[in-house]
């Protein structure tokens, strides 16, 4: 009875020799340091909002005409009806003076609200992989909210009026995409506070990545992402 037993036992365990064996040896997932994935996710978000304080404080942001509109000023600029030209690109400058220093408060808002499900992935992405999350995670709600700001700013600076009155004295020029342009305003405004606020938040990433430092008020960011430092 016992001369059975032995063979079964040495098949049994050769069987299942190979599931131990990659038992043992599989590699663990890898870890940062010594934090945790709530630390890291907490440090990560931390982080990007000492880059948006920086990177969109005052009016850092700005943004010029539609290509089709500033042709235009600038061919008036040159004539008699400069003034209207004028009246035009003083109430666009009033209007992204106006509306660029809200888009700040507005990712800070949503970045409070936003979920990051993979922070280590974020931190070791690049020099602007912040950047990239931000405009996936709460780029869409920003431009959102902005878009409201941005149609009461030109309402009450009467930058669509202004605009109509330049077109009616540029004759053909009008024709060259400056209607199309002028029924666009509100919508060409919005996207380009919120392209040049990236930009600007991607060179202050790239600066922090390269100096973790420069993380105000949050020791555990700093940790973090010296951690993930850009070499």
């Amino acid at each position: 009875m016992k001369s059975y037993i032995r063979p079964v036992l040495l098949g049994s365990a050769l069987l299942f020799a190979p599931v131990v064996l990659n038992a043992e040896t599989t590699p663990a997932p890898a870890v940062a340091g010594a934090f945790s994935v709530q630390q890291l996710a907490d440090g990560l978000k931390a982080g990007l909002g000492s880059i948006l304080t920086q990177s969109l404080a005052g009016n850092a942001v700005t943004v010029t005409p539609p290509p089709a509109l500033a042709k235009i000023q600038a061919a008036l600029g040159k004539t008699d009806k400069g003034a209207t030209a004028s009246g035009f690109g003083d109430a666009f400058k009033a209007v992204v003076a106006q509306v660029a220093p809200q888009a700040g408060g507005l990712f800070q808002g949503a970045l409070k609200d936003a979920k990051i499900e993979d922070a280590q992935a974020v931190l070791s992405g690049g020099s602007d992989a912040g950047t990239r999350f931000l405009q996936n995670a709460v780029g869409p709600a920003v431009r959102e909210k902005l878009l409201p700001l941005v149609k009461q700013a030109t309402a009450s600076s009467g930058l669509a009026a202004k605009a109509k009155d330049m077109l009616a004295l540029a004759g053909p020029l009008a024709g060259l995409g400056g209607n199309k342009a002028m029924n666009d305003l509100d919508g060409y405004l919005t996207d380009q506070v919120l392209a040049q606020s990236f930009a600007l938040i991607a060179k202050q990433e790239a600066a922090v990545r390269a100096n973790p430092s420069l993380i105000t008020g949050s020791p555990l960011a700093q940790k973090v992402f010296a951690q993930f430092k850009a070499k």
